[in-house]
């Protein structure tokens, strides 16, 4: 890996928008590699400062494959410490938690207020949008899946106070998560889109389930409840594109009865359809906005998920995101002809 001369090469902006992408130092140059290696983690996770010991051998390796809901990568490098200041997401691509597995050497993260050593075999999540302080003093490895941010909040109660945490996955529902990942991991680069989109969901789902393991939980919410709240969303999740989707299939399919889930949402603020409503809205709008949704018509994204009337759709997509379907999709896709996005 070493033997080249002269500068890290650039790679093409189509390469950093790739869906895969495998990449690794490769200059001679101590300071060529640090700064090439900062330019990876800048363009595939976030705007950060890097500082490194001179090290000859200093390395810094990522393989990386990504859908519209989830981003999972198998990173390593030298020794190093890792700093964010900023205190907003660049753009949509950064609105993220960084949920860490480790699988060689260790991490210590500091968020906030609180700090966490993560050594191999543990978990460990971070918000991408927030400073934070990372810490590597030896060669390390580990899988990093990057979440959207509102996917986990709307999974997990009090998300924002878990981050910084380390997470044992010594029970049965973190063995099966590192299994998961451990196995996601090994195969990256090989699924299709498809593929991709339906693991995203299962390894989201496996990580708010680890999650809702944690004893720290918010005064007004017991450990029970948060556990029965995100199950009750994730068959939710699991079953949005179903158009019958009601309070009452989803008591019987939970086990639950329709008032108690109901009370259990009224916590959050929110009633339990108007979450269903909520999370079909944000997944049409994500396909709205994806190449890989493209072709497809408004109606058809709609229909994909539980939309049955094209008028009420348009009338609540407004009103959740403040423009029309149409417009909300030219945004992201100007290419389109102007009769697509009509139909």
């Amino acid at each position: 890996m070493d033997n080249n001369q002269g500068a890290e090469p650039a790679p093409s902006p189509e390469l950093w928008s790739s869906d895969r992408i495998e990449l690794a130092t490769l200059s001679n140059s101590f300071q060529d590699r640090v700064d090439y290696w900062r330019e990876m983690i800048l363009r595939l996770f976030a705007d950060v400062e890097i500082g490194a010991l001179p090290n000859p051998a200093f390395f810094g390796r990522v393989r990386s494959q990504k859908c519209e809901l989830l981003r999972v990568s198998d990173v390593g490098a030298s020794a190093q410490a890792v700093n964010r200041r900023h205190l907003h997401p660049r753009c949509r691509e950064e609105d993220k938690y960084f949920a860490v597995l480790m699988l060689e050497g260790s991490e210590c993260l500091e968020q906030g207020d609180s700090r966490a050593k993560i050594e191999p075999g543990e978990l460990s999540i971070y918000d991408a949008t927030r400073p934070h302080h990372l810490s590597f003093d030896s060669d390390w490895r580990q899988i990093i899946v990057s979440v959207p941010r509102a996917s986990l909040n709307q999974l997990v109660v009090d998300m924002e106070s878990r981050t910084a945490t380390r997470v044992s996955l010594d029970n049965p529902t973190g063995r099966v998560l590192r299994s998961f990942l451990e196995t996601l991991s090994t195969q990256i680069g090989e699924f299709t889109p498809q593929e991709m989109a339906r693991l995203s969901e299962s390894a989201t789902h496996l990580i708010a389930l680890t999650l809702g393991n944690l004893q720290n939980l918010a005064p007004d919410h017991s450990r029970s409840q948060m556990l029965t709240l995100t199950r009750v969303k994730i068959f939710i999740s699991d079953n949005l594109r179903d158009p019958a989707l009601s309070a009452q299939q989803i008591a019987c399919a939970t086990g639950l009865s329709a008032r108690y889930i109901g009370k259990l949402f009224e916590r959050e603020g929110s009633s339990l359809m108007r979450y269903v409503l909520r999370r079909r809205l944000e997944r049409c709008g994500a396909e709205l906005r994806s190449p890989l949704c493209s072709t497809l018509r408004i109606s058809e994204v709609a229909f994909r998920w539980g939309f049955n009337d094209m008028s009420h759709f348009s009338r609540v997509f407004r009103d959740f995101y403040g423009c029309s379907p149409k417009e909300w999709r030219a945004v992201q896709l100007p290419s389109f002809a102007a009769n697509t996005l009509s139909r």
